[in-house]
């Protein structure tokens, strides 16, 4: 959608004026119907629906049935997401211009969010049909498609432009778009590619090409894809910015500070930017550098959790819980489902031994996600040192009941009930451990060491071992 200030041409914004100061004083100006169209198009460019339904109400009542106001007057109310008053204004004007164009196009949105998908699909085509612009009306109803999610029927569309106008970049970078949206990313890369071949020197279609390769993980693809563009275009700061990300990735991260700061060098002061060149040092294990950059990052937005987290882990690396505790808990604040940050948490606070509170966020992660592993086991490990093994036993079977393929948990109930005196319990978990995955069972040892010298439990493992 274009920006207001770009629609607001010194014509249209005094004929704006005009009419905002004739409601104003409560006089009467006169418009015709092209500069009123004009006035009701900026407002609803702008977002502006109360404004724009006033405006095509004032211009009904001086233009009686003209139709591009009650197309407008449709467009305002599928804006505000009244499909059946919009229905009805589209079907006063076809009852006297049938083969209008934009009448079939909103008429098909229209359909399409009052999920009348076949019904919809017959307007688009009757727009394709009357319509003189075909390559406009393609890509209006893609676009359309694509607004509504329908990324599948939006490729459609594309790919008949392709096929009929391969020479428009447009359709390539839409399509690898839509095929993005869908996680098919093979064929997002296949039209990228495409778009690549045919303009070599589009800075768009490597800086998107970059992003697929990215998300699938192929980091030293995306590193050629961003350099392609930086070539291109040596200010293009987002495609420098991703590029570091992938340096990160990639471990190189002398590299990626660089690109960091080259990118707020070039593009100002940013708190993410800042919060990622808090992670590279934070991994070179440059704990004041990475505080001095995550504080810059807090600094530019008190909002930005993963800062806060981040300010944390350094102290964390020096053996400062104490001094860590208060930026997991400002980041737990801000995210308070935040799985990972509850989790470190919880770890913190018992290392300091604030065991009531420990088991008050280990409760709220297990209430968030009933099946993750980490804080049942961490859990259920603070209750086993504080003495409540039988709690301890309970809590793991109860994560037992989400996820019985989990051997993690039957090696820690191997512990947990042999410290009981539940020995044959013990037994039998020790063996379901073993046929989930044989090569963990050192993970009871981690727990219990004295259990390397448990025979009746030593026995079953090299039993196992020799099968």
């Amino acid at each position: 959608m274009m920006d207001g200030e770009d629609f607001l041409s010194e014509d249209v914004s005094n004929d704006v004026q005009r009419y905002e100061k004739m409601l104003r004083n409560k006089t009467t100006e006169y418009f015709d119907a092209e500069t009123l169209e004009g006035i009701i198009d900026y407002y609803i460019q702008t977002n502006k629906l109360k404004k724009a339904f006033a405006a095509v109400t004032y211009a009904l009542n001086l233009y009686q049935s003209h139709s591009e106001f009650l197309l407008q007057k449709a467009e305002v109310y599928i804006l505000g997401e009244r499909y059946e008053s919009a229905l009805e204004e589209l079907e006063t004007v076809e009852n006297f211009e049938p083969f209008n164009t934009d009448l079939h196009l909103l008429k098909g949105e229209t359909l399409i969010n009052l999920r009348q998908f076949n019904e919809a699909a017959i307007c688009f085509e009757k727009a394709l049909q009357y319509t003189d612009e075909r390559l406009d009306m393609l890509f209006e109803i893609a676009y359309v498609y694509e607004d509504c999610d329908m990324y599948a029927k939006a490729v459609e569309y594309f790919k008949i432009l392709i096929n009929e106008f391969p020479e428009i970049e447009q359709s390539y970078y839409e399509i690898g778009h839509c095929f993005n949206q869908l996680g098919d990313y093979e064929n997002a890369i296949f039209y990228y590619k495409q778009l690549i071949d045919n303009e070599p020197y589009s800075t768009t279609g490597w800086y998107n090409l970059g992003i697929i390769y990215y998300k699938t993980e192929r980091f030293e693809e995306a590193l050629d894809a961003y350099e392609f563009c930086l070539a291109i275009d040596e200010e293009f700061t987002a495609a420098k910015f991703n590029k570091a990300n992938v340096l990160v990735e990639l471990e190189r991260y002398d590299e990626a500070i660089a690109e960091y700061k080259s990118a707020i060098a070039e593009d100002g002061a940013d708190a993410i930017t800042y919060c990622n060149l808090g992670g590279c040092y934070e991994r070179m294990n440059k704990n004041e550098e990475a505080r001095a950059n995550y504080k810059k990052a807090t600094d530019l937005n008190p909002n930005i959790a993963e800062a806060w987290f981040g300010i944390g882990l350094t102290f964390e690396k020096e053996n400062k819980n104490k001094e860590a505790l208060p930026f997991y808990q400002r980041a737990c604040m801000l995210e308070q489902d935040n799985a990972e940050y509850l989790l470190v948490l919880g770890e913190t606070q018992y290392r300091l031994n604030q065991i009531e509170n420990c088991e008050e966020t280990y409760a709220k992660l297990v209430e968030l996600d009933a099946t993750m592993m980490e804080a049942w086991l961490d859990w259920s490990f603070v209750k086993y040192t504080q003495g409540f093994t039988k709690e301890a036993i309970e809590m793991i079977l109860e994560a037992v009941k989400t996820n019985y393929d989990c051997h993690q948990y039957h090696y820690r109930l191997v512990c947990y009930l042999y410290e009981n005196g539940q020995i044959e319990e013990a037994k039998k978990h020790l063996e379901i451990g073993l046929l989930l995955k044989f090569d963990d069972y050192f993970l009871i040892y981690e727990i219990l060491p004295k259990l390397q010298q448990a025979t009746s439990l030593t026995e079953i493992i090299e039993s196992y071992r020799n099968s």
